[in-house]
């Protein structure tokens, strides 16, 4: 019987990527795509897959609420959670919400393939040195990096946090190649992004 999966993820290119590569797999059928959380837990509703793949950092509704709201609306679907590198700080939140898998972006198709059959044998996919890294994320930024992004995550502009932690355009210019160097991120969206949902959970917990 084929594994029914349900792809969830804000960039269109990585579903269709993973989807053509998924549907070539004889026990794999991908049923749906989804771009954000709140469209996850809507198909994951309609279609019922067996398994879930869901990007951490999704706009709106993220990866981590909406994997709480599908492991508790559907209980028998697994989910798997899809992180990038700078999002690894994430992961033990997922855990605790119910995610079966985890499985990084950097890794090969074939680790997926082996992840998704892992969940659905009623195991769980967690790398063991996740704990660790997770543990190190959390540790690498200092004080002052930290709360620039924390001032990044209410929208706040260069200036602004220039003016609120008293210095200069171009040290919080620093800051933010530091943290995006330390962290993984590529981009200011993916540094925004992981702002917003770092503080989201800091002020969940």
């Amino acid at each position: 019987m084929s594994i029914r999966v349900l792809l969830a993820d804000d960039h269109k290119m990585i579903r269709e990527a993973l989807g053509a590569l998924l549907t070539r797999e004889p026990d794999i059928t991908v049923v749906a795509h989804a771009s954000n959380g709140d469209e996850a837990i809507t198909l994951a509703q309609a279609w019922k897959p067996d398994v879930v793949l869901m990007d951490v950092c999704m706009p709106g509704t993220n990866g981590i609420d909406a994997a709480a709201r599908i492991s508790k609306l559907l209980p028998r679907t697994r989910v798997i959670a899809l992180s990038a590198q700078g999002e690894r700080i994430f992961v033990t939140q997922m855990v605790k919400v119910g995610v079966q898998g985890y499985v990084r972006k950097d890794q090969s198709m074939s680790m997926l393939v082996q992840a998704i059959r892992t969940v659905m044998a009623g195991q769980t996919w967690l790398p063991e040195t996740t704990e660790a890294e997770d543990e190190l994320t959390a540790q690498v930024l200092s004080r002052r990096e930290r709360s620039v992004l924390q001032e990044i995550a209410t929208g706040k502009r260069t200036r602004e946090i220039a003016d609120i932690m008293g210095i200069s355009t171009k040290t919080v210019d620093t800051y933010r190649r530091r943290i995006m160097n330390k962290l993984g991120l590529v981009s200011q969206a993916e540094l925004t992004k992981y702002a917003v949902l770092l503080h989201s959970m800091e002020h969940d917990a």
